[in-house]
């Protein structure tokens, strides 16, 4: 609404984009999907933005390190932020500075950080594997071979995506090209990736891409404002709230009872981690982890499970198609877990069980 206000200079406009963005279906998506942290990056970007227009320096530094926090790749976000602030704004040192900073946290966590703590290298690189195996790779490749990798980003499912994301704010984006720069290096991401999930309209991937949609919306609608007027982009704003709806649910998700209401299997689920002790070790399923994540060592499943003293799994879900080399045997009240990639064996006893979610101890 802030930046909307200082940009239009209109507060009923304003209140109109904030409405915009709270209907927005890949803002749903995002809300909807296990907690991720990167989810509080969209205010911080948001944030920042307005305190960069409203030329509130210390504010925006403060709210563009608090972004960077949040995830690895929130660096993309911070350069093509950068990049807006020098090429559009031609305040050079501000983004010098910021582009500086953002490639130095890209490196350190994806090179450095990830890898110490993990044990491994930083493993969602793999989603480029065509382009290289590190991130230095992947960008000299798209560099050196920018009419294959465009060949990549615009194939019709990824056009789709585009559409997807550009409806809910009428297209208006694209009359302002300059404030789409932000939401370039993010969107590469999505758009080069082999995984499906990152251009999809409602996945928690477009965390680093909504915040600039928004802003380059307000400048698309200031601009067709002159040049058509007020009741040109008024029209174009209706059927944005309209493609809004239509893309979130036909049924408005139900108002989404059954996501924030528990039911039995959710008080199960609460009954089974309540047998967890407080500082034990556990690898659960990632379904469970916004519950565990205050503890000192909790891990995705099946990540360290010869680190981990518990096991917490939906046996719905067995077996599992994401993890086809693992296989789980359970006789009574002992269970057997193999890897079949490694042949590593653990053997388990099951300490709770309520509606198929299993809760395992480690039989050292």
């Amino acid at each position: 609404h802030g930046f909307a206000r200082l940009a239009l200079g209109d507060d009923a406009r304003a209140v109109a984009f904030a409405l915009l963005f709270l209907v927005n279906p890949s803002l749903h998506g995002i809300n909807l999907r296990d907690f991720h942290p990167q989810a509080l990056a969209i205010p911080l970007l948001l944030a920042a933005v307005y305190f960069f227009e409203a030329r509130r320096t210390a504010l925006f530094w403060i709210s563009a390190s608090l972004a960077l926090a949040t995830r690895e790749d929130a660096a993309l976000p911070l350069l093509g932020l950068a990049l807006w602030g020098g090429l559009a704004r031609r305040r050079y040192w501000t983004g010098a500075m910021l582009g500086a900073v953002a490639l130095a946290w890209l490196f350190a966590t994806t090179t450095l950080i990830i890898p110490y703590f993990r044990g491994a290298p930083y493993p969602h690189l793999g989603r480029y594997g065509y382009l290289g195996g590190s991130v230095g790779e992947i960008i000299l490749e798209m560099l050196l071979h920018p009419f294959a990798v465009l060949g990549t980003a615009f194939s019709p499912s990824r056009l789709l995506y585009l559409g997807a994301i550009l409806a809910p704010f009428g297209f208006l984006p694209l009359l302002a090209p300059a404030g789409l720069i932000p939401a370039f290096p993010a969107l590469a991401q999505n758009l080069l990736s082999t995984d499906p999930v990152l251009f999809h309209h409602r996945a928690q991937y477009n965390v680093f891409v909504l915040p600039f949609l928004v802003t380059a919306a307000v400048f698309g609608f200031r601009r067709l404002s002159e040049r058509w007027g007020a009741a040109a982009a008024r029209s174009v704003l209706a059927c944005a709230f309209f493609f809004s709806l239509a893309l979130t649910s036909r049924t408005l998700n139900d108002l989404m009872v059954t996501r924030w209401w528990p039911g039995e299997r959710q008080r199960a689920a609460y009954a089974v981690l309540a047998q967890v002790p407080p500082l034990a070790s556990i690898s659960a399923d990632e379904r469970f982890i916004p519950h565990l994540s205050h503890r000192p060592k909790a891990f995705v499943f099946p990540t360290a499970l010869e680190r981990s003293e518990y096991v917490l799994i939906n046996a719905a879900a067995y077996p599992w198609r994401h993890l086809p080399g693992y296989r789980l045997e359970r006789q009574g009240n002992t269970a057997t877990m193999t890897v079949g990639t490694t042949g590593a064996e653990y053997r388990y006893e099951v300490v709770a069980e309520r509606a198929l979610i299993l809760l395992l101890k480690k039989a050292w």
